[in-house]
């Protein structure tokens, strides 16, 4: 297989609201197609990379995938970047890219419309912001068909070659054009299953590996005794997880007075009961700083911006936890409105950055993967059915887990879909969050149980990561385990640096 050649070069300006790239350089790197015909076109994959800082010292390179499936690194790193420990950032160059099919700079890319205007108009009059009723979620199962029908008319062929273990051949080529021997790696979120199909199909080439955030790979995948009439994310227990995080947000703010949390009633119990007071009141309507909300616009508000703790430039769609309970206060706060109709939801804006003149749709990219390797629920009813069960178990705040497959007809072409205990070369470190909104704490566990040289690091804390909520002591961990191969002991527990409420 052809290795790319990376021609490094100052990275284009960041977007507005983004974070700066100015110490980051960026290559392109081609790659085929279809790894077993190479022959057969190519991706051309958007690369950055933040320098060692200690050259004279440097060890390496690091790789990091974001997550998603979809996220593009080259936005994604500058905003990250803070999180990597210092001692790591003084001794590897830190490297991600823009996976092949989902955007940023990257090219060919998924995308199901002509335009960002097409799908918005299509998400806007077809999908609801929260289907609940067994006929608002028939409503939405028809329009979600259509919607994947759009996306597999545009396509074609393009969707077989997305797949997560056509990435983790691309990464090996990239392992290659650096010059690096053997990998080390950091994934986060969805880049931890990306981890872990790495580390089975190469298993000798692994020099470190930290997987922050963990899906659990035999549940991806839908190995034997998962319940595959649920969906993929269901199935991690991310709906658990949000259920567990959204409590634990509203405990931690009665734990302290207004002043620090401004939704705060004097303890967790009262700060919960005033949060199903909120709910209640706001089922006929609220006008919120000119704004008409309901319940459903409050719970997937919450539920999808408290990923973290303290708010990071460049990732602005998660404001931090203070401003989500300002948020809350104001609305305990507000008239209600006129009419019950809801603020219409986002949508395309939520799509990334795409490089110059190209469209990208957020919901094509993810289900070109998730849809194309991972088993869900294939007709409206069980799909309809599903959301129904992990409403039952986990409430509400489960619906934006729920991966809608249904008429998606494209399969990966060559996936990897275990076995997931091969031998690896060096051991894999995973960690951990105890109230992650995401990625559930107990998908960390599983993944560390299911590799077969997996140890586990747990962060009492939370948010979605350790790297973007940090912890000193995992992070001085995670740098051992990176620099020279020394893991914690088994059991080891680190608090987070920051709590959630601090006294202003």
């Amino acid at each position: 297989m052809p290795v790319p050649t990376l021609a490094w070069e100052a990275c284009p300006p960041a977007p507005a609201g983004s974070a700066p790239t100015d110490a980051f350089l960026c290559a392109t790197a081609v790659v085929p197609m279809d790894h077993a015909k190479p022959g057969h076109g190519i991706f051309s994959l958007a690369v950055i990379r933040h320098p060692a800082r200690d050259g004279a010292r440097r060890l390496g390179t690091l790789f990091w995938n974001p997550g998603g499936p979809s996220d593009a690194g080259t936005q994604y790193l500058p905003a990250a970047i803070g999180g990597f420990p210092e001692r790591v950032r003084d001794r590897f160059d830190i490297i991600s890219w823009d996976p092949r099919g989902m955007g940023g700079r990257t090219t060919p890319v998924v995308q199901c419309f002509d335009s960002a205007e097409a799908e918005a108009a299509f998400l806007d009059a077809r999908l609801q912001s929260l289907a609940v009723t067994p006929e608002e979620l028939a409503a939405d199962a028809a329009a979600r068909t259509a919607l994947n029908a759009a996306c597999i008319a545009r396509n074609g062929d393009l969707l077989a070659h997305v797949s997560t273990a056509d990435n983790a051949r691309d990464l090996d080529l990239l392992r290659q054009a650096v010059g690096e021997e053997r990998m080390n790696y950091y994934g986060t979120s969805y880049g931890t299953f990306l981890g872990a199909t790495y580390a089975n199909l190469f298993p000798d080439r692994l020099r470190a590996m930290v997987l922050d955030g963990a899906v659990a790979p035999a549940a991806w995948a839908g190995d034997a005794g998962e319940d595959l009439s649920l969906s993929t994310f269901i199935r991690l227990g991310s709906d658990r997880g949000s259920r567990a995080t959204v409590r634990a947000f509203l405990d931690e703010c009665g734990r302290v007075d207004a002043t620090a949390c401004a939704f705060s009633a004097g303890s967790p119990e009262a700060t919960r009961r005033k949060w199903r007071d909120l709910l209640e009141r706001a089922r006929s309507g609220l006008v919120v700083e000119g704004q008409p909300i309901d319940d459903r616009d409050i719970t997937v508000y919450v539920q999808s911006s408290i990923y973290l703790i303290d708010p990071l430039p460049g990732f602005g769609r998660f404001p931090g936890w203070a401003a989500v309970a300002d948020f809350l206060q104001k609305a305990a706060e507000a008239g209600e409105a006129a009419t019950a109709a809801a603020a219409a939801p986002p949508t395309a804006a939520a799509a990334g950055a795409a490089a110059p003149g190209v469209y990208v749709t957020s919901a094509g990219r993810q289900l070109s993967v998730i849809c194309g390797e991972s088993p869900n629920p294939m007709t409206e009813e069980a799909a309809s059915e599903q959301a129904l069960r992990s409403y039952a178990r986990a409430g509400i705040s489960a619906w934006p887990f729920v991966a809608y497959c249904v008429g998606w007809t494209a399969r990966a072409a060559d996936p990897y879909l275990g076995p997931w205990d091969r031998r690896t070369a060096a051991p894999v470190l995973v960690v951990g969050n105890t109230f992650d909104p995401a990625t559930a704490y107990a998908s960390s566990v599983r993944m560390a149980r299911e590799l077969a040289r997996g140890r586990l690091l747990t962060v009492d804390g939370f948010g979605h990561t350790e790297l973007l909520n940090p912890s000193r002591c995992a992070q001085a961990f995670i740098a051992d385990y990176i620099i020279d191969g020394t893991l914690p002991p088994r059991g080891t527990r680190c608090d987070q640096d920051n709590r959630p409420f601090p006294a202003r």
